[in-house]
């Protein structure tokens, strides 16, 4: 391992007092071309993912090694997120999380002075665009969990994290956000973007049907708003469009579906993919019913 001795705010530690500074995504693996490299056999070229979804919070995933990765001694099976303190063990390798202290608050009269004088203040810019949306929602994780073997089940889970991400990388899509047992990834609207969604998808649905592990894939197109607090490395997303597509999904679970679109990305996507009505549905929280197509 090479840290270095600069001090971050975020970073993985070895007991020896190496640094690692934590921004964006930080691959920990036997490969050189990982931000920390662990030279031993029993570690895997890509064994760990730690990513960041904002400045404080921290997720690792493994991504399918075939000799795991702990997290506090315990085996980590699906995407974990990190605190301060948590200990990574990799083969002989540990590392530990340190991430940053709440900021202290402010004594009273700067407090004051602060609310009287804005010049200073840093202006996020929020911007408004059309994106395309995929959220994938693995089918029972709790039960597939129970169902493998303990040396199992972070395999298969984590080699399907890794196959997704590099479907969607590969089609120049983005892995946004990872959520315990699944994950939004979305690309900015563009000429080829959804010729790019499109050969997601077919590759998503030919993983489905080689399994084992049973997914759900929900893709929506519209307008999202991005920046304000941003994460480290990606962009912030938000916005009606980002919680419909979350929705959608529970609706997919509800009614047994494991492909779905919104009808804005049905019509984006007719040049390049089949879809079949699905029926109209209510959607929690939104107005009215909603049309959805199977592909």
């Amino acid at each position: 391992m090479n840290g270095n001795n600069v001090s971050p705010s975020v970073w993985l530690e070895s007991p020896a007092g190496e640094r690692f500074p934590l921004s964006g995504r930080c691959f920990l693996g036997r490969s050189p071309l990982c931000e920390v490299v662990l030279p031993d056999s029993q570690v895997s070229r890509q064994h760990a993912l730690v990513q960041s979804q904002d400045e404080r919070e921290f997720w690792l995933i493994d991504m399918g090694s075939v000799n795991g990765t702990y997290l506090n001694g315990r085996r980590v099976s699906q995407p974990c997120r990190l605190s301060n303190g948590d200990r990574i063990a990799i083969a002989e390798f540990t590392l530990t999380f340190h991430s940053p202290k709440p900021p202290a608050p402010l004594p009273s009269a700067q407090l004051a002075a602060y609310a009287t004088d804005s010049s200073d203040a840093t202006v996020q810019a929020v911007r408004s665009l059309p994106c395309w949306l995929l959220v994938a929602d693995l089918e029972g994780s709790t039960q597939l969990l129970q169902r493998l073997s303990a040396e199992e089940a972070p395999r298969v889970i984590g080699r399907w994290l890794a196959t997704c991400r590099k479907i969607i990388e590969d089609q120049r899509g983005t892995l946004n956000k990872f959520l315990g047992d699944g994950f939004l990834a979305y690309w900015p609207a563009g000429p080829q973007c959804a010729s790019w969604v499109a050969s997601t998808l077919l590759a998503f649905k030919k993983l489905q049907e080689e399994g084992p592990t049973r997914f759900r894939v929900i893709v929506h197109y519209g307008q999202i708003s991005t920046g304000g607090a941003g994460s480290m490395g990606e962009e912030s997303l938000s916005g009606n469009e980002v919680n419909l597509v979350f929705r959608v999904e529970k609706v997919a679970a509800a009614i047994g579906q494991f492909r779905l679109l919104t009808e804005p990305a049905k019509t984006g996507l007719a040049h390049a993919l089949t879809a079949v009505p699905a029926g109209r549905h209510a959607v929690p929280g939104f107005d009215g019913e909603f049309a959805l197509f199977s592909f």
